[in-house]
């Protein structure tokens, strides 16, 4: 009887320690499950305990406030060259008139011969010899108008040139007529020379 009661009392302490060992596994596993259920609750939860399901502050949470400043972008006008103005357009002068070359030949020999006594005259108002008067070559610029008339003249020397004999040119150059060029105003350009040796001798009256 004896040992019966020793074996009974240490089946008891057996199964003792095993349930004590089977309730410390059933708290561990209640323990985990509590720890998932609110680590999924957490991440449920939004940010910084903000809760998705109604409005709410943000949770205070410390900001550092160390670290590189960010300056404020700077929004910039662009400014585009001003576009000059569009160069002015040279107009083009309109064409010359036209005279027949041939015709035109005839009527500038016409008005060339009494030009060759300018000089003359001039040596007569000097009381000298046509040849002691320096007039050689000319350039004879004019102008013959629609109606004919010979505008802006120009005499320019091209070598040593009297200037009494310039002036005389001058003003025959002025009383010229031509024929009418056709299609508007007729610029002209010739070169005129003395011949002296065409000039008569006027005697030495000094």
């Amino acid at each position: 009887m004896w040992n019966l009661g020793k074996v009974g009392k240490a089946e008891g302490g057996a199964m003792s320690r095993t349930g004590t060992t089977i309730g410390l596994w059933v708290a561990t596993i209640l323990s985990m499950s509590a720890y998932s259920a609110a680590l999924a609750h957490a991440q449920t939860s939004g940010l910084n305990g903000l809760d998705p399901n109604r409005a709410g502050r943000i949770a205070d949470m410390p900001i550092a406030h160390e670290g590189t400043t960010i300056a404020p972008a700077v929004l910039r006008q662009s400014q585009e060259a001003p576009v000059a103005p569009a160069a002015t357009v040279a107009l083009a002068p309109p064409p010359p008139g036209v005279i027949d070359d041939k015709l035109l030949a005839r009527e500038i020999a016409t008005r060339f011969e009494p030009l060759a006594l300018c000089r003359i005259d001039v040596a007569r108002s000097k009381k000298v010899r046509a040849e002691e008067v320096e007039a050689d070559r000319l350039t004879l610029r004019w102008t013959i108008d629609p109606n004919g008339k010979a505008t802006a003249t120009e005499v320019v020397a091209t070598t040593p040139v009297d200037a009494d004999v310039l002036h005389c040119v001058k003003q025959q150059m002025t009383t010229w007529t031509f024929s009418r060029p056709s299609g508007g105003p007729l610029p002209v350009e010739r070169v005129f020379s003395f011949r002296s040796a065409e000039l008569p001798a006027l005697p030495n009256t000094r």
